[in-house]
């Protein structure tokens, strides 16, 4: 056989294949590589921001706890007597209450509308 009859698709074709197979096989090994570096990133990610979820709630926790302490009446009456405000406690007389109208907010007066609802609605009837 004569090499130079022969296309050049049957004297390069095995290297050709040969070649497209390197390339496929370095891109899958390059993309197993990246992915296993990116798992590794978001595992360093997801453990960072946990530390730092601990780290708040433990900050929030002593946070609540010296808001609680500094709402107290005995430290707040402490601190008006070092101030010298001249608080002190009222007069019942002094002491307004205030109450919330509304129905589902008070189930008793929820309750007591509810029978005075019932007896009108009875008495309009026997009067008619």
């Amino acid at each position: 056989m004569n090499r130079k009859k022969q296309s050049v698709f049957v004297r390069f074709g095995p290297a050709i294949k040969v070649v497209v197979f390197c390339l496929f096989t370095c891109g899958l090994g390059l993309g197993y590589v990246w992915q296993k570096h990116q798992i590794t990133h978001l595992g360093r990610q997801i453990k960072k921001s946990e530390e730092q979820l601990t780290k708040i709630r433990h900050e929030n926790k002593l946070d609540s706890h010296a808001l609680s302490q500094l709402r107290s009446p005995q430290l707040l009456d402490q601190r008006a007597r070092q101030l010298q405000l001249g608080l002190s406690m009222p007069r019942p007389e002094q002491i307004v209450v205030l109450l919330d109208h509304k129905p589902e907010a008070n189930p008793t007066r929820m309750a007591a509308q509810r029978q005075i609802k019932a007896q009108q609605k009875s008495s309009s009837a026997k009067r008619h």
